[in-house]
Formats: structure tokens, sequence, C-alpha cells
């Protein structure tokens, strides 16, 4: 597990490092215990007239603005776009590369980063939300432009004491005013390499599924063993059977022995019934077949919508 320091300066200005120095007792009155305040790298960020910024005095910002996922020049609203109105949350900009001044000491002004920012919401009226944060398409695509809601940290939690629904497709037009034609699933993709998307599996038709192959296969394995129990009995017969030559004939052919003859005949008619159990059977199966394993199938075992890798 890589170690971070609890304190860290680098990027801090001059000045704050100068009072810094200049306070005796700055271990004692600056730890930022208790949630004192603590001197550390806060950046100043490179606004545009059009935003309306919140911002504490620990590189935490609410912004409010148009659609800005980077530098000014990004997003719809780099673009000069008009109705991509957006709201941005962000603890820890640029993350542990925040700075105020470069390695010359110069003021520098920071931009917004995906990729950088230690944790972020962030909402838009219109916006490329997979391309802004570099996600793959998946099953349900990348549509643009769209409104979007993107949340970023190294780790995301949410948390309902009741219960949580990832809901899609609950309205006839888009926040673009288009008409939805498609309902979009949900995409689980971990690593963030969506190859290999599969359907995720609908429980209730898989148990259902199992249930009736495993049914199947008891149907055949009865079907087998009564076969089995046929042909011993022809065995058996064929075994014990004799002839029964005519009286004064020697060496002409005998007739059959009545035993066997008799069990032949029987055993054929259970063999013709064990053909008829197996056609069954077959057909049987290849209804649980088209059922549960095609898409068509009333009891398809997979998910139309939903996938995962």
């Amino acid at each position: 597990m890589v170690k971070i320091r609890a304190d860290i300066k680098d990027g801090i200005s001059n000045e704050v490092k100068k009072r810094i120095a200049e306070i005796a007792e700055y271990n004692k009155l600056n730890l930022g215990v208790a949630n004192d305040t603590i001197p550390e790298a806060h950046p100043r960020y490179n606004a545009t007239p059009s935003e309306k910024i919140f911002e504490g005095i620990n590189n935490q910002y609410i912004i409010m603005g148009r659609d800005r996922p980077r530098g000014i020049f990004s997003g719809y609203g780099g673009k000069g776009n008009s109705h991509c109105g957006s709201i941005d949350i962000v603890a820890g900009m640029s993350g542990m590369m925040a700075r105020v001044v470069d390695k010359r000491g110069n003021l520098v002004s920071t931009d917004k980063s995906p990729e950088l920012d230690a944790a972020r919401i962030y909402v838009s009226q219109r916006t490329e939300i997979d391309k802004n944060f570099n996600l793959p398409a998946g099953m349900v695509g990348s549509p643009t432009p769209r409104s979007g809601i993107a949340i970023k940290a190294d780790g995301v939690r949410i948390i309902a004491r009741d219960g949580i629904k990832l809901v899609t497709g609950t309205d006839e037009y888009n926040s673009q005013g288009v008409k939805l034609d498609a309902i979009s699933g949900i995409d689980l993709i971990a690593g963030g390499i969506d190859e290999d998307m599969q359907p995720l599996v609908k429980g209730n038709n898989l148990e259902i599924a199992l249930r009736e192959i495993i049914e199947l296969v008891n149907d055949l394995n009865g079907i087998v063993l009564s076969m089995q129990k046929n042909y011993f009995q022809l065995l058996i017969s064929l075994q014990a059977h004799t002839h029964i030559s005519p009286p004064g004939v020697t060496g002409g052919p005998c007739s059959p022995a009545p035993l066997l003859a008799g069990q032949i005949i029987n055993q054929y008619y259970k063999l013709a019934s064990s053909v008829g159990d197996l056609l069954t059977h077959q057909t049987n199966s290849v209804k649980a077949s088209i059922t549960y394993t095609y898409p068509f199938g009333d009891g398809y075992i997979n998910s139309i919508y939903n996938h995962t890798n």
C-alpha cells in the first residue's frame, strides 16, 4: 500500500511559506487538528465571466457556469452553445498535483480535469458525458448531446436505508426534446473496458430453465433404464433358450424356442414404446431450448437491456 503524507506543503505560495517560517510555534498552532485551519495548496481557478464560483479555503469549489469539463474551450460552453448550464462540485482540484505556483514561484491558474480532480460531481444540461470522462460506449452507447451527471472519485458509494433503483426509459422525450424510440439498458463495466459485454441473467427464468432441464435429464435417464431392463430380459431369454427337434429328424433345422420367440415379440413392443418416449423427449428438449436460450423465447434467461463484462 502506498503511504501518503498527512501534511503536504507542495505547491503553496512563497508568501505562505514565509508566513509559516515566521511562526515559531507553527507546529503547535497550525496542525489542522480538530478541523482547524491548515496551510495547503489552494489552486487559483481559471474562471470565466459566465461562471459563478463558491470556494472554500481547502481546495473545494462549487462552480456554476456552462458545460465545461476541462479548460475554457472544452464542452458545449467552449463551443459557444446555449442551453448547456452546468453545476460542478469539486473537492481537491488537480488532486495531489494541486499548485498555486510553479517551480519558479510564478502564480499559475488551474482548469478542471476529469483525470486529476480528486472527487467531483458534474451536472450539465447539455454535454458529452462519456467523452468528457473517457468512458467506453458499452452496449448502451454514447448518444450526444444529452444532459448528464457524472460522479467520480477514488471510491464511490451509493447508500440507501430502504432500496436503490437503477431505472432507464422513464420518459417519452429526452432533455433535448428528442423522442426516445428505444429503451436503453444498464451497463456494468469493470476496469473501464467494454470488451466481452454479455447480457445479465434473469434469475427467475434461469431457475425455471434449470429445473426443467434437470427434469428432462431425469426423464431421459428413466427411458434409458427402461431400455436397459428390457435388453437384460432379452439376454436372459437368449441365454436360457432351447430348441425342440421334431421326432425322427436329425441334422435339419429346428423350430425356434417358444420361450425366446415370445420374449422377443414382447421386447419389440417395449423397444417401440421406448423409441416413442425418446422422440417425445427430443421434442421437449427442443421446446425448452427455444423457450429459455433464444431471445424470442417466453422465458429467455438473459436480459435484453442490461449487460456486464
